[in-house]
């Protein structure tokens, strides 16, 4: 067999990719829920079946991870001041990724697009982000209350954190990720302490339920976390060797890093903010 001859006529040269077409493919390649849901939208999933296909319970995620891929791909700007500022985050996270991996064009159209949600987010009039910061509080605490009595392994942090990565390149911040008999009561027991002494708000991340033992499902998310370097640099060496150290729950994580683990330890997914 003789191979073909790209000079041959009758062969159709293979078509460049317009830097769309190559950001698509950049999107759905990702690790973590933009990647996946951005891949069975294509496939034309509805929002229910890929919540059933990545085994979490509800499907308001898909929504927010759809609006997330059409800015980036569009430049797409979110009504909602909620979206607007996670997609921002999300925009910033693939920038940082696509340096030096997307060609120019490419890379630009992305930079463009980012462009145009930033300049939409400095716009959004603070009452209206005020009102609905409390509403999506409402709405997370009321849902996270529904889940009174579950057994369950919880990640959360604050608005800070989640706002301003620790670590830039890695879209890594402060996530507390422990196991609860009752996950509801324990996260209303740290937004009880938060109030008295954090000036920002709680926010619950994930919900993750198993039919594994509880500790010992505890203890290895926490392995494999510790095991990829994801430790909280903010405790003292010497302190970990304490019974009761300071943050020893404390992680510097990311949500997709915790899908993956969840993913890898057979847990559904009952709440995701």
């Amino acid at each position: 067999m003789t191979e073909l001859d790209s000079s041959d006529p009758d062969v159709e040269p293979e078509r460049p990719l317009t830097p769309r077409e190559e950001l698509a493919e950049f999107v759905a390649g990702q690790e973590g829920r933009i990647g996946d849901v951005f891949t069975l939208t294509g496939d034309g999933l509805g929002a229910r079946d890929i919540a059933e296909r990545l085994n979490v319970d509800t499907p308001g995620f898909v929504y927010q991870y759809q609006a997330y891929a059409n800015a980036a791909l569009d430049g797409l700007v979110p009504q909602s001041p909620t979206t607007l500022k996670q997609a921002l985050s999300a925009l910033n996270g693939l920038v940082k990724r696509g340096s030096g991996t997307l060609s120019p064009a490419a890379f630009e159209l992305l930079k463009t697009n980012r462009a145009r949600v930033l300049a939409a987010r400095e716009e959004v009039d603070p009452e209206l982000e005020a009102r609905e910061d409390l509403e999506a509080e409402r709405t997370e605490q009321n849902q996270i209350g529904g889940l009174r009595g579950l057994a369950g392994i919880y990640a959360f942090s604050y608005g800070w954190y989640l706002e301003s990565p620790l670590d830039p390149e890695g879209d890594n911040t402060l996530i507390k990720v422990g196991k609860a008999r009752d996950v509801a009561g324990r996260i209303e027991e740290h937004r009880r302490g938060a109030r008295a002494h954090i000036p920002e708000p709680l926010v619950t991340i994930r919900v993750y339920v198993g039919a594994r033992d509880l500790d010992k499902t505890e203890r290895d998310f926490h392995r494999l976390l510790s095991t990829a370097g994801h430790r909280n640099p903010r405790r003292e060496e010497y302190a970990r060797r304490m019974r009761n150290e300071v943050g020893k729950e404390w992680f510097l994580t990311n949500r997709a890093f915790l899908d993956a683990i969840a993913t890898a330890l057979d847990l559904r997914t009952v709440y995701a903010e």
